[in-house]
């Protein structure tokens, strides 16, 4: 996978933010495919899931700072992301090398695609409206 401008939304901060996380997710896949080390497993997805929340933190102050209507749906999203990683990391580490390592990463890449170039456009309209 390859960062792409088409992923950006005009948002410097936010745009930087996703673009990490994006090498993150592809990190994590070539990582997942390489490491058989049970603890380095768990640690790459915990820098992910920590990340996450960093970055979703962020998105949101910036929501409240711009008094996006939207906010708690937002905000319901991203929870629930951050319950499915947490969930499919559980997955990861109580089942054998490999079996999970798909599931995690295409979770990953659809939710990516899916939140940044809908939900997150909708944030990026409204601001850009606002200006």
């Amino acid at each position: 996978m390859e960062w792409q401008t088409k992923y950006e939304l005009g948002i410097e901060d936010i745009d930087y933010q996703h673009h990490f996380f994006f090498n993150l997710i592809t990190r994590l896949a070539n990582e997942l495919k390489e490491a058989n080390n049970l603890d380095y497993r768990a640690r790459i997805i915990s820098e992910l899931n920590a990340y996450a929340r960093f970055h979703f933190i962020s998105e949101e102050n910036m929501m409240i700072r711009s008094r996006y209507p939207g906010i708690e749906e937002h905000k319901i999203l991203h929870f629930e992301l951050i319950d499915q990683l947490s969930a499919r990391q559980s997955m990861l580490m109580i089942e054998p090398l490999g079996k999970g390592d798909e599931v995690i990463v295409t979770f990953l890449i659809e939710w990516f695609f899916h939140h940044t170039m809908t939900i997150d456009r909708l944030f990026a309209d409204y601001l850009h409206r606002k200006k």
